[in-house]
């Protein structure tokens, strides 16, 4: 049930309470001539199967009642002075209406006009009053600060800074669209990062963006940020956020933007279809790779067996690099050198494209960084096979079967490139 809040206004204060008008327990305002609400859309925990907070939205509507856009009603702001008024009377809605669903265990997020960020600090204090009157911790709200569309580094930061010491959470919005850039994410350390919903759509539709996803959001957690989906729509969407490991999501899937009082946050059946079709793909992925690889570890496995027993392993590897989709096979020593030249497929030296010929010869290189050396080494006898990964051998896609043995006496890795469907 929303309140009012209750305490001596400021000047400012005063202000916006003059533009809002309260009817029962909630809250509408009036700016130029639209009319102003608040929707709330929960943002789930992936793993908690459960809000750990709301998105505040603002709803608005002309003199004839049709819905306009938030940016429509920003445009008609025009100046620097009524933006920062609109914003603030748009916060200060949010806040109030917010009332309902306040709790220690969410966070309300915020979203903060950009020219608001670098400009509101000439009009005067008026964040942290808001927080007070609404009897909200710092802790429980999060500052969004659409950081693409500000140019000024230095009054970016800063601003940054003024939530993250008044105890806000800070997320940037809309990372991966616009400018956005990694230098800006490691000078601001803001607390989370809500990715463009343009990169979901791309990693639906392109396979090399899909798999970049999750390398992105292990990037982002790198950086010590937590990281939200948004824009999540349907079932292959909401896959696609568990795939790359988002900590939070948020769309239409799972809940859509509400009143306060009307909002659900009862996504549970949703999180059973996607807990089931989740463990279903997993199946179906590892039984067709399952079916793909077996053939091809049968005859590595022979290949190494015959490499330790002293073979040449031209001679042991001449069934392997026969089978379908084998790229090479070659030895590293005990420090990851690679010892002799690969052994390819017949006719093999004449796929490689032209551009990547300076990559053709690998005698002598070092791959003791590679995960293929360090996983066989750590266990020798047993059968490594990587995830798909860039190999610089051919710019491509590649899957790597190594096994650690001794051969003389010496420490010996087999390996096994195979192109990545």
């Amino acid at each position: 049930m929303c309140r009012r809040a209750s305490g001596p206004p400021s000047l400012l204060g005063q202000l916006l309470h003059d533009n809002v008008q309260y009817q029962g327990t909630c809250a509408t305002a009036q700016f130029r001539n639209y009319r102003l609400s608040s929707a709330f859309q929960p943002i789930f925990g992936l793993a908690h199967r459960r809000p750990v907070g709301y998105e505040a939205l603002l709803r608005a509507s002309d003199e004839t009642g049709m819905a306009v856009s938030p940016l429509q009603v920003f445009r008609s702001a025009a100046t620097d002075e009524g933006t920062v008024h609109l914003d603030r009377t748009c916060r200060l809605l949010h806040a109030h209406n917010y009332q309902p669903l306040a709790s220690r265990e969410h966070w309300l997020f915020l979203n903060i006009n950009p020219r608001v960020v670098v400009e509101g600090t000439r009009y005067g204090p008026f964040f942290s009053e808001l927080l007070r009157r609404h009897q909200l911790a710092p802790a429980q709200v999060v500052v969004e600060i659409l950081e693409n569309e500000i140019t000024d580094e230095g009054l970016l930061a800063d601003s940054v800074n003024y939530y993250k010491e008044l105890g806000c959470p800070v997320a940037i919005d809309d990372f991966g669209a616009g400018h956005s850039n990694f230098d800006r994410i490691l000078r601001l350390a803001p607390d989370m990062v809500k990715l463009d919903r343009g990169l979901l759509q791309q990693a639906r539709h392109t396979p090399t963006a899909r798999r970049m996803l999750p390398n992105l959001v292990s990037l982002l957690h790198e950086a010590g940020c937590m990281v939200v989906l948004e824009g999540i729509e349907d079932e292959t969407e909401a896959l696609l956020a568990l795939e790359a490991g988002a900590d939070f999501a948020q769309g239409y899937f799972f809940a859509r933007p509400a009143a306060a009082q009307h909002i659900s946050t009862l996504a549970t059946a949703a999180f059973d279809r996607l807990s089931r079709r989740a463990r279903d793909d997993l199946h179906q992925e590892t039984s067709r790779r399952n079916a793909m690889l077996q053939p091809i570890i049968d005859a590595f496995q022979r290949c190494s067996a015959d490499y330790g027993a002293g073979a040449a392993l031209a001679l042991a590897a001449a069934h392997l690099v026969g089978t379908h989709e084998v790229l090479r096979c070659y030895v590293l020593d005990g420090d990851g050198i690679q010892i002799g030249s690969n052994v390819t497929p017949p006719g093999a030296e004449h796929t490689l494209h032209p551009r990547y010929a300076p990559l053709r010869s690998t005698t002598g290189s070092d791959w003791s960084g590679r995960p293929y050396f360090r996983a066989a080494l750590a266990e020798p006898g047993a059968l490594q096979i990587t995830r798909p990964y860039f190999s610089i051998t051919d710019a491509a896609m590649n899957v790597t079967l190594s096994i650690a043995m001794r051969r003389d006496g010496a420490l010996h890795v087999v390996c096994c490139d195979i192109r990545y469907p």
